[in-house]
C-alpha cells in the first residue's frame, strides 16, 4: 500500500514540476519578446557605430518619412520603401506588410524590425501616428486651467 501511495507522489510531483518549468519558460519568453531597445534614427545610427546594438536585433525606430521618398513596390508583394530622419540624420526602411491610411509623407512612424548589415532597417510592423491636422487650431486651449471662482458659500437647507 505504502508503495502505491510514494508513486503516486512521484507522479504528483512530477506533473507539477513540469507544470511550473512551463509556465516560467513562458514567462521568460513572454519577457524577452516584449524588451526591445526603441531608438530614434540618431539614437540607432551612434548605437550600430559603438556595437551597442547588434545588427538584425529586433528593436523600435522612431522617426518622420522624408517627403517624396515613399516607393511601393509591386501591388502583390506589399512591400514598400521609404526613408526615415531624425536628427539629421537618415536610414532607409523596406516595410513588408498591410501600410495605415495615416501613414504618408512627413507623417512620423515607429517601427518594429532590425537594422541590418547593409544599412537598411527591416520592418515587420509599422505605426503611423497621427497627423497634427488633427489638433485643435491654437494648441488646446479648451483644457487650460480657468482662473477659480471666488468662493461663496453654499447654501444651507
Amino acid at each position: 500500500m505504502e508503495n502505491r501511495k510514494t508513486k503516486k507522489q512521484k507522479k504528483f510531483l512530477v506533473g507539477f514540476g513540469l507544470v511550473i518549468a512551463a509556465i516560467g519558460y513562458l514567462i521568460y519568453t513572454g519577457a524577452t519578446d516584449a524588451t526591445m531597445y526603441y531608438l530614434t534614427v540618431s539614437e540607432l545610427k551612434a548605437a550600430i557605430d559603438t556595437g551597442d546594438v547588434a545588427y538584425d536585433e529586433n528593436m523600435r525606430l522612431h522617426g518622420k518619412v522624408v517627403t517624396g521618398s515613399i516607393q511601393r513596390d509591386d501591388v502583390g508583394t506589399m512591400r514598400i520603401r521609404f526613408i526615415a530622419h531624425e536628427g539629421g540624420m537618415q536610414a532607409p526602411v523596406v516595410y513588408t506588410g498591410v501600410v495605415p491610411d495615416t501613414f504618408r509623407d512627413d507623417s512620423e512612424v515607429v517601427l518594429e524590425g532590425g537594422y541590418g548589415r547593409d544599412g537598411t532597417f527591416n520592418a515587420h510592423t509599422l505605426y503611423a501616428k497621427c497627423p497634427s491636422k488633427y489638433e485643435a487650431e491654437g494648441g488646446y486651449g479648451q483644457y487650460e486651467q480657468a482662473e477659480p471662482k471666488s468662493a461663496e458659500p453654499l447654501p444651507r437647507s
